[in-house]
């Protein structure tokens, strides 16, 4: 198994523990298309290994960012944290920036 498959077969499975968590319904349409894909990958890597873990990388990253029912993988994940805020409320200064400000 190459890296490009395994990379290929991460990002199904964040895909489908990420349906899953959201509708609390199995579909196993993103298994089956993810070992097709998985396949599909291995034959491209028999052709240019390179291409295809540089290909299986953009599929990771699709498959964390793009937001199916309202949430993408990442935004579930961070919500689970409970880290949802990530920048400071508009109007606050941190002390940080005012370093060497005479001023401040």
């Amino acid at each position: 198994m190459t890296t490009s498959v395994t990379i290929t077969l991460v990002a199904g499975g964040i895909t489908f523990v990420n349906e899953w968590y959201q509708t609390k319904n199995i579909d196993w349409k993103v298994p089956l298309a993810t070992a097709i894909l998985a396949v599909g990958m291995q034959v491209f890597a028999e052709l240019d290994n390179g291409a295809a873990t540089a290909l299986s990388v953009l599929v990771l990253m699709g498959a964390a960012t793009t937001q199916f029912n309202g949430k993408s993988a990442l935004d579930t994940v961070l919500a689970l944290a409970g880290n949802t805020k990530t920048s400071a409320p508009k109007g606050s200064v941190s002390k940080i920036s005012n370093q060497g400000n005479p001023n401040g």
